[in-house]
């Protein structure tokens, strides 16, 4: 178990032949890799085959949120600092989250030149630019001026590509899902992209529940980890958006033995967040929020050892919207986690020492993990965003 612990342990080797750089086509061709958790069996199959493969106790939860121009390049852009120095300089503001108050969470390629109250000007004919209001060492929050924060980002904008992805104009319409809804993500749920409305359907036919819910992707899904012992790493907050029908609708499933399955990483921790939500509610928020929750005889396994707080740690800012509940997950998986909600999940292949590898090395053993990537690679799979992806089952 030691090992497991250990950053050095999700190390691997990738040749950059194998990362994808162009999705699939059409999106459900890519190959699914899916690892049986009861025999550790590994069997290659396609993304198509997928409504084949499930039956309808299967329930797919998949999140629906929609990913926005988070990338904004700078060249030779204007700069004026608090001092009324002007400056000029090339790189980029990276806006990881977008706050309550209307403004922006940002990493910026060079943060010397970002101090408090500098002015950024994008256009300066029509006067709009963005002021750093807080500086911290790894994040600024930036107010944008005369425009509105989506129209902002729509026209200054791109979408962000991973860094290892070489970045083409055409590959931004390829960087959504099908069912992207809620605009909020500075990533997209990549497991997602290869539903193509004709595999949804197909699946439908066999009868497969599918759900959708939100998580809006933030640092807390793609910032690296780089403490050597993996459980000091702090993972960022990211919001939750979830009906209250859904959340009631999930424990009934969980009640029938109903196979839960996680679309990508993001569904297993906003999933997994939720008996650590539900302990952190009132009485009364129960039974405005979930009236039936409480009817059914539910496992214990679900909240028999959850600690006031565990809700305190992994749950913030919880606030009751009419039909849905609102929220900020600081969930981070590793091994050792009890799962309680999830059975499977379906993901692609992740970065070497990620959270992402360690979320997944939590459900199937970080030693068959990296044993699914070797076969992974000799049977030349595509890594990483845009390609292929496994299916870690019971």
């Amino acid at each position: 178990m030691q090992e497991d612990f250990l950053l050095d342990s999700y190390d691997y080797d990738l040749p950059e032949e194998m990362i994808a750089q162009v999705p699939a086509q059409p999106a459900e061709s890519a190959k699914l890799l899916v690892f049986s958790r009861s025999d550790s069996s590994i069997q290659d199959n396609h993304f198509y085959d997928l409504p084949n493969l499930l039956s309808s106790n299967d329930v797919l939860i998949c999140n629906n949120t929609k990913v926005f121009k988070a990338r904004i390049p700078l060249s030779q852009t204007k700069i004026i600092r608090k001092s009324w120095q002007e400056r000029y300089v090339d790189g980029e503001i990276f806006v990881y989250q977008l706050l309550h108050d209307g403004r922006l969470e940002c990493l910026v390629s060079d943060d010397k030149n970002f101090k408090p109250w500098a002015e950024v000007f994008l256009d300066e004919e029509k006067w709009i630019s963005l002021t750093s209001d807080e500086y911290a060492e790894d994040w600024i929050i930036f107010s944008v001026k005369w425009i509105w924060i989506f129209d902002f980002l729509e026209m200054y904008g791109q979408m962000p590509l991973p860094p290892y992805i070489h970045y083409e104009k055409e590959k931004e319409k390829r960087y959504q899902t099908t069912f992207a809804q809620d605009l909020g993500s500075a990533a997209a749920p990549t497991a997602s992209l290869h539903f193509s409305q004709k595999l949804l359907s197909d699946l439908h036919s066999k009868w497969v529940e599918i759900n959708f819910t939100t998580l809006h992707v933030g640092l807390g899904t793609f910032k690296p980890v780089y403490e050597s012992d993996i459980r000091k790493h702090k993972i960022h907050r990211e919001p939750i958006i979830i009906e209250n029908t859904l959340f009631q609708q999930i424990y009934e499933r969980k009640n029938q033995n109903k196979n839960l399955i996680a679309v990508w990483t993001t569904m297993v921790r906003l999933l997994e967040t939720l008996p650590y939500l539900r302990a952190s509610l009132s009485s009364s928020e129960k039974e405005s929020i979930l009236p039936d929750v409480d009817a059914f005889h539910f496992r214990e396994s679900l909240t028999f050892d959850i600690q006031p707080t565990d809700c305190e740690k992994y749950v913030h800012d919880v606030s009751l919207q009419q039909n849905r509940i609102v929220c900020e997950t600081q969930l981070f998986i590793f091994p050792g986690w009890k799962f309680r909600i999830i059975d499977e999940m379906i993901t692609n292949f992740h970065l070497p020492k990620s959270s992402l590898l360690m979320l997944i090395s939590a459900l199937m053993w970080r030693k068959k993990a990296l044993e699914s990537y070797e076969h992974a690679k000799e049977n030349w799979y595509k890594f990483y965003s845009f390609w292929d992806w496994m299916w870690i089952k019971k």
